[in-house]
């Protein structure tokens, strides 16, 4: 495991952190945002739902395409000003998108805030990082991921509201005022490292140069163990865009004969259990100091959970809510994957390293969603409706996700034990 400075945690650290994951937070609004008002952009944009869908959508695509980019950011010019610019511009544009008047533009800028708020997770792990001792480091990865999920959670059921008091536009400009609150409490208390750290910190170098990033980032692809910790942050991760984010609430709906409401409260649980579930892998994983372990124990259960939700049979409802819990909190197990991206990093490399994880992690995982749907046309013999039969065949995939996940994790214990 790399070593790096053991500077005790201060106060200020947690001032760093708790407004650097606010920036977090302020992204998971902003995805969460067009499903809050979808039908007020239907109208405003004369739209249909598949333009409406890719103006939702795209936010992802140039998140994800942005994590190493963003890595390369971080280490070579810290993680300060790269988030301080980014928070300036995801706030402009979140503004500027109340102006839009056509599903292009709207489009347009959806790229660009994604791009932007695509700079919040990987910048506050590197200023973790920075701040805090390197025992500390996966429990506040699982610290991160909560208050990102609370932002999914708490967000949607405010923004609806808000958009049927106020509408839409009012309640965009609102969350934009929160991104420019976010860039002045940036500006005023963040900064790269505690006063005092070398800017080498400690044996740690920093990335300066061309040559010197094309040659760790060259490191990076060619270590097998960064591909197998990316293809289980990947597919542990699916659960979530495959299965909650789409999926499953019509599978839920269809299987007990509940209206879509009911059944997305079930399938929040997945949510729900990720929250707790992100602070135990991440605390357990630096209790014992191992990474391996944690994401075995995490990858068994989604894999016993997600069988037995996709295979066994009349299951009664009262058990799929638990089922769901244990699910979303074991696939919470996707923060180790971060840590030991961290680990594994060369020197002065650790943003590139957690961009190229989260590339994974955001943009592998969003695969799920599409493949299911491919998987369901092809199984289906109606263009309207799918059988309980299709949706089983269909969300293999995701059972096979965790096999993969567990194979993986297997092969990181393995590593470790060396």
């Amino acid at each position: 495991m790399k070593k790096q400075s053991a500077q005790m945690t201060s106060p200020r650290a947690w001032i760093v952190w708790a407004i650097a994951t606010m920036y977090f937070f302020y992204d998971y609004v902003q995805q969460v945002a067009p499903g809050a008002m979808e039908k007020e952009l239907t109208i405003h944009f004369h739209a249909n739902a598949a333009s409406i869908g890719f103006i939702a959508s795209v936010y992802f695509y140039s998140y994800a395409l942005m994590q190493i980019p963003i890595g390369i950011m971080a280490d070579r010019f810290g993680p300060h000003r790269p988030l301080a610019i980014a928070a300036i511009i995801s706030s402009c544009a979140g503004a500027i998108f109340t102006f839009t008047s056509t599903p292009v533009e709207a489009i347009t800028i959806r790229i660009l805030l994604g791009a932007a708020t695509g700079f919040s997770f990987v910048s506050c792990l590197k200023l973790v990082d920075n701040w805090f001792p390197p025992q500390k480091f996966a429990t506040m990865v699982g610290l991160t991921n909560i208050v990102g999920m609370s932002g999914a959670v708490i967000g949607e059921a405010p923004l609806t509201e808000a958009v049927s008091v106020i509408g839409w536009k009012y309640t965009m400009l609102g969350i934009a005022g929160f991104g420019a609150l976010i860039v002045i409490l940036i500006f005023t208390f963040i900064k790269d490292r505690p006063a005092g750290i070398n800017q080498k910190k400690d044996t740690t170098k920093n990335i300066s140069g061309i040559k010197e990033t094309l040659s760790v980032l060259k490191n990076i692809l060619h270590n097998p163990h960064a591909w197998f910790n990316a293809g289980y942050a990947a597919t542990i991760n699916m659960v979530y865009t495959g299965f909650g984010a789409l999926w499953g609430t019509v599978y839920i709906a269809q299987l007990y004969k509940i209206s879509t409401t009911d059944a997305a409260f079930v399938v929040s649980m997945l949510f729900i259990g990720a929250i707790p579930g992100s602070f135990f892998f991440g605390w357990f994983s630096d209790k014992i100091g191992k990474r391996g372990f944690p994401m075995i124990i995490a990858s068994t259960g989604g894999l016993a959970c997600m069988s037995a939700v996709v295979y066994i049979p009349e299951i009664p409802m009262p058990v799929m809510y638990p089922l769901m819990f244990i699910l979303g909190f074991s696939c919470a197990g996707n923060v180790v994957a971060y840590a030991y991206g961290n680990d594994i990093s060369p020197e002065g490399a650790d943003g590139i390293s957690l961009g190229f994880v989260n590339t994974f992690l955001i943009g592998g995982s969003a695969l799920a969603q599409p493949v299911i749907g491919w998987l369901l046309e092809k199984s289906s013999h109606e263009a309207i409706s799918f059988t309980i039969p299709e949706f089983r065949y269909s969300f293999t995939v995701l059972v096979a996700a965790k096999a993969i996940a567990l194979i993986a994790a297997v092969i990181v214990t393995k590593k470790e034990s060396k």
